[in-house]
């Protein structure tokens, strides 16, 4: 295959996105999604694609274990390959537009002819698309600037895409290179939630030919990886020499706010270091790690040993806000419990969705007794881990929550998220959100912003005035994990810190896979300048407990 996906998961995903594109039943689009959500994360797919256990996974069927036996086994996929050459490529281009489904773009390809994407803007900038029935002068300014956001959100990839790929980097350099010394530096190793490229620190390099040599196998080595990886985010390397290795490193992974809050150092007064903290000491600072080297004010913190009191990176005790098989999830209960477990966590908070959520198989007044035995039998079956039975509730137009209030007393916590109606004013969507924050049942605002990165912006929002609400509520404002979300932005750090907002990194989890997110919500609220104390899931079972019980 060309541009094989990356993983069996991939694939699947995949499937299910061109079975959209082609009108397919929704059943089976439905199948292929939870498939996908299944093997997500997954070691043992070979080991049971040789045995022929896949059908054992929840949600593989025949069909699709057959795809997976031919991809696994032989590296290629026939299903896939009849799908794209089955759809017209002008398809496939303009459905990567947000917002722009398969029907209107068939619609927009029948009408005005138009393949690609800038025909597309073209077509806009005319207005062309004001005579096309079904659309007019409104959807024609929202296709612009869907178009507009594409562009400028080009060249970037997610934290979550590149991660692993930049560690494997990293570490066969170090196999292959001993005598190398390799660094991540750059936004990659301030852990932004986006980047453009994937920065390395390299030396240092013998002054003779064996230098130039070793610098071209390395150069080499790095396009194969590329290749072998089918890397899309371009890999760059920065040659140093042994003396100015660590400042280099300090110097490359700064940002120029951070570089300048420090007294921009010159190179010739930090020779020789072998370590970053000893620049930082020569300065008369503590330690300032990599990650909230951003904007300055970690530096002022650090003055007043401000920096001792954040999240530590394994300072999670727990998390809330996560799905399962009930919902839109792809673990049951137990398998969700069990991951937990191994995972060292001592609590779970359980939250599928709730009514209103038809897309996402919501949870009927009627469903909600037996999950709540479930949770109890699943708790005797697990006494070492407390499990806290709670949901997401929509939060209505008007702000009030889905379920009655009896109904939501129940619960151990409510999560009240925003997931429709995103084009509301931004006072009425203020309004709409500080409503659900003042609801006695709500104790976590979930993805304050609705943004999904390098996809959709977050709606408009007064959220200085929620986080000030929250603090208030005693209403902890999540900082949703999922790396396609990272909602709330980091950079609310300094109002989160003004109001002492109260928030819990959430993985927003729907599978086995996603409970391990959490690291992308620490990574973002150690950037943040969060103290601990601000962070709920940082806290004992028997603290959580308290919390939740105030209202």
């Amino acid at each position: 295959m060309n541009e094989s996906p990356a993983s069996a998961s991939d694939l699947l995903f995949e499937i299910q996105n061109l079975l959209e594109l082609r009108g397919e039943n929704q059943f089976r689009i439905r199948a292929y999604e939870k498939a996908a959500k299944a093997l997500s994360g997954r070691e043992d797919l070979m080991e049971r694609a040789q045995q022929g256990t896949l059908q054992e996974i929840p949600g593989v069927g025949k069909g699709i274990e057959h795809i997976l036996i031919e991809y696994l086994l032989h590296g290629k996929c026939s299903e896939l390959e009849e799908l794209k050459a089955s759809i017209s490529p002008a398809l496939i281009e303009l459905t990567r537009i947000p917002g722009l489904g398969p029907k209107k773009a068939r619609h927009l390809i029948d009408e005005l002819g138009v393949s690609t994407i800038g025909e597309l803007e073209y077509a806009c900038k005319e207005n062309r698309l004001l005579r096309i029935k079904g659309f007019g002068e409104k959807a024609q300014k929202k296709i612009l600037e869907a178009i507009a956001l594409q562009s400028a959100y080009e060249g970037f990839y997610k934290l979550s895409d590149v991660w692993d790929e930049a560690e494997a980097f990293y570490q066969q350099v170090r196999d292959q290179f001993p005598g190398l010394q390799i660094s991540e530096t750059g936004a990659l190793r301030r852990r932004n939630e986006v980047l453009q490229s994937l920065d390395f620190v390299v030396g240092p390099l013998p002054e003779s030919q064996v230098g130039a040599d070793l610098r071209s196998q390395l150069e080499k080595f790095r396009a194969r990886f590329i290749e072998h990886q089918k890397a899309r985010c371009p890999i760059h390397l920065d040659w140093v020499d042994a003396d100015g290795f660590v400042f280099e490193l300090a110097r490359t992974t700064a940002t120029d706010a951070h570089w300048q809050a420090i007294g921009s150092p010159a190179r010739s007064q930090f020779l020789g270091l072998e370590k970053e903290d000893q620049l930082y000491s020569k300065l008369g600072l503590e330690w300032i790690p990599a990650e909230t080297r951003e904007t300055g004010e970690e530096v002022h913190l650090a003055k007043g040993g401000g920096l001792k009191h954040l999240l530590p990176w394994d300072g999670l005790r727990g998390c809330f806000h996560n799905h399962t098989v009930r919902s839109d999830g792809a673990a049951t209960l137990e398998e969700m419990v069990t991951r937990a477990e191994e995972l060292g966590m001592e609590y779970i908070g359980i939250s599928d969705h709730s009514q209103s959520a038809y897309y996402a198989q919501g949870l009927k007044e009627d469903d909600l007794e037996a999950q709540y035995a479930e949770v109890q039998e699943v708790q005797e079956r697990h006494p070492k881990i407390k499990i806290f039975w709670g949901i997401e509730s929509d939060i209505l137009a008007d702000g009030a929550l889905d379920y009655p209030a009896k109904v939501l007393k129940r619960f151990d916590f409510v999560v009240a998220s925003v997931h429709s109606r995103f084009n509301l004013d931004r006072e009425a969507m203020t309004e709409r959100i500080l409503n659900a924050v003042r609801h006695p049942a709500t104790r976590f605002l979930g993805h304050p912003t609705g943004r999904l990165l390098l996809g959709r912006k977050g709606y408009d929002v007064d959220l200085e005035a929620i986080l000030k609400e929250a603090a208030q509520c005693d209403v902890a404002v999540e900082l949703n994990s999922n790396p396609n979300r990272l909602d709330e932005d980091w950079r609310w750090g300094p109002v989160m810190r003004k109001y002492h907002t109260l928030t819990s990194i959430n993985p927003d989890a729907h599978d086995l896979a996603g409970l391990e997110d959490t690291r992308y919500g620490i990574a973002m609220a150690r950037k943040a300048l969060l103290p601990v104390d601000q962070v709920i899931n940082s806290k004992s079972v028997q603290e959580v407990e308290k919390w939740l019980r105030r209202h």
